[in-house]
């Protein structure tokens, strides 16, 4: 049945993802090691804190490491992030899952993805240090642990196609709901991958407004936060005039016109103005439409060859 969409205001705000690594600076050591944590099991450890950093060495490393805690913090996080040369644990577990499964899930937890993985492609977790089988996994399915990558700059306003995978609907839903959605098709910048189709994000609504009378329509605002690129680096997503030019000229998968569904927010620019009878908002899931890169960001673009 064709939708009947008077006006939506999507408005997106900074969403950070649940299991991003914060580098330390001077964030206490608790603080570092608590964050970690989260990334790689998706909770904070009990026990006292160097208890706590081997046995992450051990999950990591296979053995516990020397030096002072703050060194060996360091390290943990150095291998779990990577940097601009194209190393790291997230990066290596992106690339396995994407080649595998032509998805990133990077909301997860590092090592419950890991898993996940291992039970899909081997059929079962498997044992030793998470260094050794990521590796594993990187020689079974690309033949190689380093693919061919160089530092890339997406610029602000760069357009990212997504598709919603959770159906939005003023009538039905309410502050707090999470909104599943995904990249429709790879990001390319200079000829390398930089966000590859399949990957993955949630947002969250922040305001409802359900229809009413003398015309009012339904209104959702929701903060689509961000997705990973390739590397690990959150990218953060907005709705704003590069990507409401281009949605301007599409339709929802219902047949819907996505003119006037994405605006900036505030009256102006509101589509339909007064009707007898306002009608609720409502986005299926599957429709497909525009954000864009909130700033510019400095990351790494893949082709999906071995380096040299």
């Amino acid at each position: 049945m064709r939708l009947k969409i008077v006006s939506c205001v999507l408005t997106v705000i900074m969403l950070a993802s649940p299991v991003a690594v914060v580098a330390q600076s001077t964030t206490s050591p608790l603080v570092v090691l608590t964050d970690l944590e989260r990334a790689l099991y998706g909770q904070e450890q009990p026990g006292a804190l160097l208890a706590r950093v081997e046995a992450v060495e051990l999950d990591i490393f296979g053995t516990a490491q020397t030096g002072p805690v703050m060194t060996r913090i360091d390290r943990i996080h150095e291998f779990l992030a990577g940097d601009l040369k194209g190393s790291g644990l997230k990066l290596q577990l992106n690339l396995v899952e994407w080649g595998f499964l032509e998805q990133l899930t990077a909301n997860e937890p590092l090592i419950r993805r890991l898993e996940r993985i291992e039970v899909e492609f081997i059929g079962g977790p498997q044992s030793g240090p998470v260094v050794e089988r990521v590796e594993q996994l990187m020689l079974y399915i690309w033949g190689t642990t380093k693919l061919d990558t160089a530092p890339v700059k997406v610029p602000m306003e760069t357009l990212v196609e997504i598709q919603i995978l959770t159906t939005v609907d003023s009538a039905v839903n309410k502050v707090g709901d999470l909104v599943k959605y995904q990249v429709a098709s790879d990001l390319v910048v200079d000829g390398r991958i930089v966000i590859p189709r399949g990957s993955q994000g949630v947002g969250k609504i922040t305001e409802v407004v359900k229809a009413g009378g003398l015309g009012k329509s339904g209104r959702v605002v929701i903060d689509f936060g961000s997705v990973g690129a390739f590397d690990g680096k959150n990218i953060r997503l907005q709705v704003a005039e590069k990507a409401l030019e281009r949605n301007s000229r599409l339709e929802l998968a219902a047949g819907a016109s996505m003119a006037g569904v994405l605006l900036l927010g505030g009256p102006i620019g509101l589509v339909g103005g007064y009707f007898i009878k306002g009608e609720d908002v409502k986005i299926e899931a599957g429709s497909k439409f525009f954000v864009e890169t909130e700033i510019e960001y400095q990351t790494r673009g893949f082709r999906l060859v071995p380096a040299n």
